[in-house]
């Protein structure tokens, strides 16, 4: 799991996935007289969506994507409301975050601060982009090795009025370790995730997916 590797990998994958997010983001109306379609907003909190992806986790800074799943569902909120509809594009930040645009408040950004748990093949924590990419490669992990992983996600409200401004404060709030407080309410979620994967039929549905 080398960035290199990773990182080639993931530009063709992101290209594939996303071409109308880059296409909504660099396009022109073709003619004066009628505005372009507004985009479509994402999901409400809580919506079912497309599964997490290792892939979009660790995708490079500087990426925009339309619909991608770290915006779709968080598991403790900070400064906004969970009822808040967010922009349809997200825009990749630095170590797996994300941020978005609110569409129902002014000058407001969702930023999304995300871990990940593996159960299999790495010490089972909770680790940031950097800190999988890192473990992964001094464990030599192949870039297709069979990972299953448990997302954990904070979401936090910033007062910005244009994306440089989202990102600087998305950097400046980014906490060093994963808060107590989203620890404690991912416990369950993890627990659940080690059930289902164990087989046992009284286990939940949970965002564990298999990489």
């Amino acid at each position: 799991m080398t960035p290199r590797r990773s990182a080639a990998l993931l530009f063709v994958t992101l290209a594939c996935l996303a071409p109308h997010a880059f296409a909504a983001a660099t396009s022109k109306p073709a003619s004066t007289s009628k505005p372009p379609p507004p985009a479509a907003p994402s999901a409400a909190p809580g919506a079912p969506g497309k599964q997490p992806r290792l892939e979009d986790f660790i995708a490079p800074p500087g990426s925009a994507q339309k619909f991608q799943p770290f915006m779709l569902h968080a598991d403790y909120w900070v400064g906004l409301d969970q009822r808040a509809k967010l922009d349809s594009i997200v825009f990749v930040l630095d170590n797996g975050a994300r941020c978005a645009q609110v569409m129902d408040k002014d000058s407001t950004w969702a930023v999304d601060y995300t871990w990940v748990y593996p159960h299999t093949l790495l010490p089972p924590r909770w680790y940031d982009a950097k800190g999988l990419l890192k473990t992964g490669d001094s464990l030599k992990l192949a870039d297709d090795a069979d990972l299953q992983l448990t997302f954990g996600t904070m979401r936090v409200g910033v007062h910005a009025g244009s994306l440089k401004q989202a990102t600087n404060e998305a950097y400046r709030l980014r906490p060093v370790e994963m808060p107590p407080a989203l620890r404690g309410r991912l416990k369950l979620k993890v627990d659940r995730a080690k059930r289902a994967l164990e087989g046992k039929p009284d286990a939940e549905p949970s965002e564990t997916v298999k990489h």
